[in-house]
């Protein structure tokens, strides 16, 4: 299924919407109020509010434009196929518009449905070019423009048709050939995100349990004596939610990049940032620091 510009917008919407309703719930239930020294929240359950409105506003976004992307994915690789077929139909005595009626008519994929859309505006009396055109209006990508110019150029060369056709499958053979050689050399480098934020937890651990909380328990009985060195260092509870919050911004955008890597699209790896923030969540409520 493919998200079209008004449902998409519609999803972002709500999202956002619903989860800014969530992240201010603390402050309009009065649960929490920005207090000197601590302009944060300093309680577990309030970050963990915020956490999830914050999931929420991505969640269902990140379904949406990773379905799209995946959607996406299976036109581009079907198009050489597609472009293959009509020109042996081409070859065999059949007239352009007949070849891609047939092969609408096959599977392949997402993109014999749009065929079919282009086709019955043409049916119903549209010129081939408006027809093909209607392709590009529908799905904004640009190997659909590509296509689409291909089969109006096609159409409008007489007999050589079948030369115009199998020049184009070789140019998006090639095209799809050389992206999925890019795609798969770059995915082993997502280990790479999510390594560098499970190493940010650990050492977020060790800074906590190892250094602070000993620095904390030293500051409250220097506080009750003459000496007081150490009678400054604030709640423990401040150091954890500047390293939760940390940890969150590092795995949103570790997310956006990964996509960036591993599927060439920001909005695509918002469910990478959706996966890493909930590693973060569990992390920070079930380690016990």
């Amino acid at each position: 299924m493919y998200f079209y510009k008004k449902l998409r917008v519609a999803v972002w919407a709500v999202s956002t919407l619903v989860g800014l309703t969530v992240i201010l719930l603390p402050f309009l239930l009065r649960q929490y109020t920005p207090t000197q020294p601590y302009l944060i929240p300093i309680t577990q359950q309030i970050n963990n509010t915020i956490a999830f409105g914050l999931v929420i506003m991505l969640g269902f976004p990140a379904v949406v434009e990773y379905n799209n992307y995946r959607w996406g994915r299976q036109i581009e690789q079907a198009i050489p196929r597609l472009l293959r077929d009509i020109a042996e139909a081409v070859r065999s005595g059949v007239t352009l518009p007949r070849a891609v009626e047939e092969a609408s008519q096959r599977s392949y994929g997402p993109i014999s449905k749009e065929l079919e859309y282009a086709l019955a505006k043409f049916l119903l009396g549209a010129s081939w070019e408006e027809a093909m055109n209607s392709l590009t209006k529908r799905i904004n990508r640009p190997i659909i423009a590509r296509l689409a110019t291909i089969l109006v150029e096609a159409n409008q060369t007489g007999g050589k048709v079948s030369e115009v056709l199998d020049t184009s499958v070789q140019l998006f053979s090639s095209l799809e050939e050389y992206k999925e050689e890019q795609l798969n050399n770059t995915r082993p480098y997502l280990l790479t995100i999510y390594m560098a934020t499970a190493i940010f937890l650990v050492i977020a651990y060790v800074v906590l349990t190892q250094f602070l909380a000993p620095l904390a328990v030293s500051s409250a009985q220097q506080a009750t004596t003459s000496t007081a060195t150490l009678a400054n260092v604030l709640d423990i509870n401040y150091y954890k939610s500047i390293l939760f919050w940390a940890s969150i911004i590092e795995s949103f955008f570790g997310g956006l990049i990964s996509g960036k890597i591993g599927e060439r699209s920001y909005l695509a790896g918002l469910r990478h940032s959706i996966i890493l923030i909930a590693i973060t969540l569990v992390f920070f409520n079930f380690t016990g620091i």
